[in-house]
């Protein structure tokens, strides 16, 4: 508990850095299920989703599990996300591919004038590995992200590293406690065509979740060091049956503050159903003045 402790504050105590953030595609998170609790899912994450927010989750899979996501954005925007874990005896490994495709568009010149139509679109391949290791499951992802607007291209990796801890039990559920650092970029961040540079969305993040055969609850704390600041998300899920979960989260990301439509922003709510290693979820997140983004996922342990 106290390394778990060390790695959060070391985490927040490094959060100074400013700069000019891309790729924002990265921070859209990954599953429906997540997408539902709000975002809070460093410490609750066990499924093969786990890869995109804290790969130490993947450590304690017992079957190999399929799960696949789309996210009706906004306009033509789409979001689709597949990842594959297999565990082993010596760790579990996982592989995904996230994809955001912004379809086409008018181009203009610099005076203005119609070019033609163009295309957007960005990509993430991601590799991971998680072990149980003697005093946190440990779990680290290697990314390799494109992305290209008409005929300009950028290309750079990315490391996701991540803890994950079972701290006690409370009233028959098990507490967890989570850090995690995802798009840690070791190289030059995103350049089109050799230009300017921009640095991909890093964010640290520290979790805390109680997890029950009848539901969980869940709180996470992240920052964007290149300019994203510090936000908090909330989510919790209850299983009203067997096979089936209502779930509702809140997160201050992206809400501009105050009362009534404008708190309500950050309000997300969804729900799964599951039966024989077979689930299907459905999250419904406020996007502000875009409207609603729709989130649809499905997911096979065998």
């Amino acid at each position: 508990m106290k390394r778990i402790a060390l790695v959060i504050g070391l985490i927040f105590v490094t959060a100074t850095i400013r700069g000019e953030e891309g790729a924002a595609f990265l921070k859209l998170g990954t599953g429906a299920r997540a997408a539902a609790l709000g975002g809070a899912y460093t410490a609750l994450g066990d499924d093969a989703s786990a890869i995109g927010w804290n790969p130490a989750g993947l450590a304690r899979l017992e079957k190999r599990e399929f799960n696949a996501a789309h996210a009706e954005l906004h306009e033509r925007t789409r979001l689709d996300f597949a990842t594959y874990a297999h565990p082993t005896g010596r760790g579990s490994f996982a592989a995904a591919l996230l994809y955001l495709s912004h379809g086409s568009f008018t181009g203009r010149d610099a005076a203005g004038r119609p070019t033609g139509s163009v295309t957007a679109s960005d990509a993430a391949l991601t590799g991971a590995y998680a072990i149980k290791a003697g005093f946190a499951d440990i779990g680290v992802g290697f990314k390799f992200i494109t992305s290209h607007i008409a005929e300009a291209e950028a290309r750079t990796t990315a490391v996701d590293l991540g803890l994950k801890k079972q701290v006690y039990e409370l009233k028959g559920g098990k507490v967890f406690a989570a850090a995690a650092v995802r798009n840690l970029n070791p190289g030059d961040g995103l350049r089109y065509n050799g230009g300017q540079k921009t640095e991909l969305p890093l964010q640290l993040a520290a979790g805390a979740a109680w997890a029950h055969e009848k539901g969980a609850l869940s709180f996470d704390l992240f920052n964007g060091p290149y300019g994203s600041g510090t936000d908090a998300a909330f989510g919790g899920e209850y299983k009203v049956m067997t096979g089936f979960a209502f779930r509702a989260g809140y997160t201050t990301a992206g809400v501009a503050g105050g009362s009534g439509i404008d708190a309500a922003r950050g309000l997300s709510f969804g729900v799964g159903v599951g039966k024989d290693g077979l689930s299907v979820d459905y999250a419904i997140v406020p996007s502000g003045d875009l409207g609603a983004a729709h989130r649809f996922g499905l997911g096979y342990r065998f």
